[in-house]
């Protein structure tokens, strides 16, 4: 099947520029303007901007284990609906992905559906105890491509030397969680004066800027590659702008939420468990310090830490529900409304962040940018349209968002993964 998209504003990371787009289900065939090749499928995108499809590093599909908050299919159609094309989901899931097996049904699952391409995040260790290395080769041999023991660190130094040297051998990308458990305890919130005026057990920065520092020395000592998962605090951005600068082989995401949100909301909201997330909400020099570091490319990517939860574990008291919120279907819209209207980066940066990026990071050759003969998978966007953010408009089975009715910029028209339209319109 042919697509041709006609007269959008194409958005690579370098250039923006005005054409049309043909493409088969293989690649690109063709970007230029006025192509006169027909098409078994026309979309008019006058007026409308094109970008690459974007690549989520960090998603939770509670799969297996927590079919009831999210699996394979909904969690690819709630990608699918926010511009994602591909998405890599963490392996603290009930087995945990440390097995071959276990990645292996996650990628034949992926291609059954069809949807999105769901890449398995193997774990660091087995079982994610963070007492004994799984088997990286086999997990590798199944398709993974990052291993991650995210929602714990690996707390033993010499296993995460150990992890970070084997890792290498398999060109598999280490993904740090960075807290040191010992001193945010059970925190439910960032230390400060608002966890101190509610008596809330809280969560200091330092419990992530500690591990940040730890984990980016040993990858510098041992010259290996390391990506920092969800970074929320100034003094972590600080930490990470000095290791690129010494040639430390460090990227880093951050999530929407730590460029949106102060630990001043949960006050706001009444401590809804909605506003709750580890690691916890910052406060404004945080956010200053996130916008900053992702203006000046110290922060290397966007992910969305999509965490679904079920409304009755939302519905528990703030300091015992869980942690996390779904972020697939706003992303691209907080960016626009937080990031591109307020002129931290421009709609080339939009791309370099939630496409080109992480395809660099994971050696996507042919992703992350709209020329001849790449990766045939679309986004087309309305970004002078509104839409207000509803339980009833997620596709996600799980709907704990914080920021329900809220109304953000910037609509996801068609998604197109593979030269087929996987997502199009919006109930919105």
């Amino acid at each position: 099947m042919k697509i041709l998209i006609k007269n959008g504003t194409i958005v690579n990371a370098d250039k923006i520029f005005e054409g049309d787009i043909l493409l088969s289900n293989s690649k690109i065939i063709s970007v230029g303007k006025n192509i006169p090749e027909s098409a078994d499928k026309v979309i008019d995108a006058k007026g409308k901007h094109v970008f690459p499809g974007f690549i989520d590093l960090h998603v939770h599909l509670r799969t297996p284990g927590r079919e009831d908050e999210e699996d394979f299919l909904s969690g690819s159609k709630a990608a699918a609906a926010g511009g994602f094309t591909k998405i890599f989901c963490m392996p603290n899931t009930n087995p945990a992905i440390d097995a071959e097996s276990i990645a292996q049904w996650i990628i034949d699952e992926s291609l059954r559906l069809g949807v999105v391409d769901i890449y398995p995040i193997g774990a660091i260790t087995k079982g994610r105890e963070g007492k004994e290395l799984t088997e990286f080769s086999a997990l590798k041999r199944a398709g993974c491509l990052m291993l991650s023991d995210d929602g714990a660190s690996v707390s033993d130094s010499l296993l995460l030397r150990r992890a970070l040297e084997y890792s290498q051998m398999e060109n598999l990308l280490i993904v740090s969680h960075c807290e040191d458990i010992r001193l945010s305890g059970k925190g439910a919130m960032r230390e400060g004066v608002i966890s101190s005026k509610y008596g809330i057990r809280a969560v200091p920065d330092i419990a992530e800027s500690l591990i940040v520092a730890r984990d980016i020395e040993l990858a510098k000592y041992l010259n290996k590659r390391i990506h920092i998962a969800h970074v929320s605090t100034a003094k972590s951005v600080e930490i990470i702008e000095r290791a690129k600068k010494q040639g430390v082989k460090v990227t880093a995401e951050t999530a929407p939420h730590y460029f949106t949100l102060t630990v001043a909301d949960v006050e706001k909201s009444k401590f809804n468990s909605n506003f709750k997330v580890n690691p916890p909400l910052g406060d404004d020099k945080d956010v200053a310090a996130i916008k900053q570091a992702l203006g000046k490319g110290v922060i290397d990517c966007i992910a969305t830490d999509h965490a679904p939860h079920s409304q009755a574990e939302k519905e528990l008291p703030f300091d015992v529900a869980p942690f996390g919120f779904i972020g697939l279907e706003t992303a691209f819209s907080l960016t626009c409304t937080y990031l591109v209207k307020n002129k931290v980066i421009d709609l080339g940066g939009v791309t370099e962040k939630l496409s080109a990026n992480p395809a660099k990071i994971l050696g996507f050759k042919q992703c992350g940018k709209i020329e001849k003969d790449a990766d045939p998978s679309i986004v087309i966007a309305d970004l002078n349209k509104k839409w207000r953010v509803s339980a009833a408009g997620f596709h996600s089975k799980s709907k704990n968002s914080p920021f329900l009715g809220e109304e953000l910029l910037g609509v996801i028209e068609y998604t197109i993964h593979k030269g087929k339209v996987v997502y199009s319109g919006s109930n919105r």
